[in-house]
């Protein structure tokens, strides 16, 4: 299989906005891989799928892509090859956005040894690793070891401008976690970092389908912090554009439906608790599908 072509077909229909067509097609090109025997081909195209059906909420479909992945890796003696380690980060990512938080932890220790190993340490992919970990470190109240895990990122993002829209996205990280710690004035330094990245970088601009889903996770920060600080209205406008960037990219997914409850809460706060009830119900349909 010619692999490049792979890619550019799958970037093809990001760029244009054409989020429905991504699973079958990637489900064609996995069948054209297996019948021709590309273990290298099946491996990438199904790291790619775990991805894309993490980012959809479809938890199911990318842990069996993970699983599938793995397994296929170990049949092939790859356990120690960073090939493996950025399988067991993509796969450590999705059982955190599913929920299973210790099967989580596990695979981005494993992932960790591997790629301090075989990476210099100012490589990119451990910053993603570091990204990531200060999630799952954020889910179980481990604030502290997250805070370290968004440094370590910064640290290696900061002096590489090709991976400006990655650290604008940690910046936004950043500004939640310190949020969460009561570091407001903080948060708020770190949502501004972001924002100003992500213009820089056109991220703002609705027809730039990849970066606009990190662009509506910084508008939601927003919206968060002028919540926090009573401007209700202003949180209301902020969350609107942000749930439209959010269904334009990836659908009514996980992450749309928790901004919707946001968005509801600020809705109550100014006293329209019509409009905050039909955007709860909205959430819990949407959530009801991914339980």
């Amino acid at each position: 299989m010619d692999i490049n072509a792979f890619f550019k077909g799958l970037s093809e229909i990001f760029d244009s906005g054409r989020i429905d067509q991504v699973s079958e097609y990637l489900r064609r090109h996995l069948r054209e891989a297996e019948q021709e025997q590309d273990s290298g081909a099946v491996i990438r195209i199904l790291n790619e799928m775990i991805r894309y059906f993490r980012s959809v909420s479809s938890y199911s479909e990318a842990l069996d892509a993970a699983e599938r992945a793995l397994g296929m890796m170990r049949k092939l003696g790859l356990e120690q090859t960073l090939s493996y380690g950025t399988t067991l980060l993509n796969a450590a990512t999705a059982y955190r956005a599913s929920g299973d938080s210790a099967a989580a932890l596990d695979l981005f220790e494993t992932a960790l040894v591997i790629l301090k190993k075989e990476l210099p340490e100012d490589d990119p992919r451990l910053a993603g690793l570091y990204n990531n970990l200060s999630a799952l470190h954020q889910d179980t109240g481990a604030y502290d070891k997250a805070l370290g895990a968004l440094e370590q990122a910064v640290k290696i993002m900061t002096p590489l401008p090709e991976l400006a829209i990655d650290l604008a996205t940690v910046h936004v990280n950043l500004a939640l976690l310190l949020s969460a710690m009561q570091r407001d004035d903080e948060a708020m330094q770190a949502l501004h970092t972001a924002m100003r990245i992500f213009e820089r970088e056109g991220a703002a601009n609705p027809d730039k389908a990849r970066k606009a889903p990190y662009y509506a996770a910084a508008l939601a920060g927003f919206a968060a912090a002028h919540y926090k600080s009573g401007e209700f209205a202003k949180a209301v406008e902020i969350y609107g554009d942000a749930l439209k960037r959010l269904k334009d990219c990836f659908g009514e997914n996980r992450d749309y439906a928790l901004t919707c409850r946001n968005c509801a809460e600020a809705y109550e706060a100014l006293g329209d608790t019509k409009m905050a009830e039909a955007l709860r119900e909205k959430a819990d349909r949407i959530m009801a599908v991914f339980c």
